[in-house]
Formats: structure tokens, C-alpha cells, sequence
């Protein structure tokens, strides 16, 4: 099976459509608000995915967005509460669901395996500098830490450029792509632009997708209804949080109106 045969395989369509449920700061993090409780964000996720359901969206992502700055290793109390949160409201799915715990590859891999999300969005590789201080990925261990726990199930999407900060990689991206998927055991590759709600260029999408034709590519950030018809010319997926949420503020829940008028964009 190919990449993209497999991309199809587990969003059930060819370009998939994937709305983020963005989980609350949880205990121990900076904007953790303790009288928010689990239930309540347990309520707060189950409607967000009532709505990307009834919409028409092909998928969900549960993401830790709230947990900003982020850390490459989160403690215990992060991942048993997304565990907890995330194993309430996944009774409820009807489409396919996969996780990310920000920007941690081995508790997003290890999360991805308790609750059965059949693939995740991280990084596994490079070493960057940025918003949230040094960032070093190690493939070697993360990949042997997936096979370890067993979790050959868990498929993944990377990134390869930094999100808010600079790569100590300097070679061009069609470089770290080429070599990324003949030396990694990846799924496909995430494009997203310079922080979260920016868009990549258009251009840089249609380059690497021409020079990577057999390679699945997620526009990872920066989607709108003005937009997105063109992007997904290049790219075999959106992920899509910040323009559906109220007022276009990521911490915000999904709002229903705009949330409806990216999925008519994305589709129509």
C-alpha cells in the first residue's frame, strides 16, 4: 500500500477535512484555570464535536493548545488529564479522530495508542529555536519508543519547519522532505505557516507537492474560506482550528457559523 493509499484509507476520503478540538491549559500550566473542571471541559470538547460532526467535517484532531508555552516533555498530570478528556468525548465520534500533545512526540505517540487515534500530528526530527526556547527531536529514540510500547498503529505526520522559531536545519525544505521520508517511518508531512491561524505560501505548497507528488500533505495552519479551495489544489488535507473558533480567537470554542462557512468553502 502506498502512502497516499493509506492516507486515504484511515480519513476514509482523499482530502480530508480536519477540525481541531482544542483542549483547555490543564493542571500544572500556566493558564490553567482551576475552576474549569475536567467535566466541564469534557463538556466543552463533546460540543465541539457535535458540531464538526453535524457539519460535515471528515475528521477531528484533539490538541493541547491551551497548555502554551509549550514543552517537549509534558509530566504525568498533562497526559492523564487529555487522556481522561479525550477517552469521554470519543464514545461520541462518528469520524475518524487522531491527537497531538504539544510538543511532546513521545506523549502524543503514547496518547495516540491508549485512546486508539489512528494518527497523530508532531514533530520527530530537527532541532529548533524559537518562542518556546530549544527544541531537539531525536527520530531514533522517538521511533524506538513507538515500537517499544507497540503503538505500530499510530501513523504520522510531521513537520519539518518550526512553528513560531527558527530550524537549525538550514538546507531548503524539499531537502529535509526528501530525506525525512526515505530515512523516517512517516505517514505524511505537515505544511503550516509561521504560528498558528497564518497560512503557508500558496507557492510553497504547489512546489513541494509537485516535487513530492506520492507523499500525503496536511495544510497544518492557516485555512479560510477565502483561501482554502487553492490550497487544497497542492495539499491532500487541511487541519483547520483557528478561523472556526469564535471571533477567530484560537482558545475560543468552535463556533457554529464559521465553522459551517469553512466547510462549504473547503467542499462546495
Amino acid at each position: 500500500m502506498t502512502l497516499l493509499e493509506k492516507h486515504q484509507e484511515i480519513f476514509k476520503t482523499d482530502k480530508p477535512i480536519i477540525g481541531c478540538i482544542h483542549l483547555m491549559a490543564m493542571p500544572g500550566t500556566p493558564y490553567y484555570d482551576p475552576s474549569v473542571s475536567i467535566e466541564d471541559q469534557i463538556e466543552r470538547a463533546k460540543r465541539e464535536a457535535k458540531i464538526l460532526m453535524e457539519l460535515g467535517y471528515d475528521a477531528v484532531v484533539f490538541a493541547n493548545e491551551g497548555d502554551r508555552p509549550y514543552l517537549t516533555e509534558v509530566g504525568p498530570e498533562v497526559i492523564a488529564t487529555y487522556v481522561r478528556i479525550a477517552s469521554a468525548v470519543i464514545p461520541t465520534l462518528t469520524i475518524p479522530y487522531g491527537c497531538g500533545v504539544l510538543i511532546d512526540p513521545k506523549a502524543t505517540i503514547a496518547v495516540a495508542n491508549a485512546i486508539g487515534a489512528k494518527f497523530v500530528r508532531t514533530y520527530v526530527s530537527n532541532s529548533y529555536e524559537g518562542t518556546f526556547g530549544p527544541q531537539s527531536f531525536s527520530p531514533a529514540e522517538i521511533f524506538r519508543y513507538r515500537s517499544q510500547i507497540g503503538a505500530h498503529d499510530v501513523n504520522v505526520y510531521t513537520y519539518f519547519e518550526a512553528h513560531a522559531g527558527v530550524s537549525l536545519d538550514t538546507r531548503e525544505l524539499n531537502d529535509q522532505v526528501s530525506s525525512g521520508f526515505a530515512a523516517l517511518p512517516i505517514n505524511g508531512m505537515l505544511i503550516g505557516g509561521p504560528r498558528a491561524g497564518l497560512p503557508p505560501e500558496a507557492s510553497t505548497l504547489a512546489d513541494v507537492k509537485k516535487t513530492f507528488p506520492e507523499y500525503p500533505l496536511i495544510l497544518g495552519s492557516g485555512g479560510n474560506p477565502d483561501n482554502i479551495k487553492e490550497l487544497l489544489e497542492y495539499a491532500d488535507g487541511v487541519i483547520i482550528g483557528t478561523n472556526i473558533k469564535k471571533e477567530g480567537y484560537l482558545y475560543n470554542e468552535v463556533d457554529y457559523d464559521r465553522a459551517k462557512r469553512f466547510i462549504d468553502a473547503a467542499k462546495g
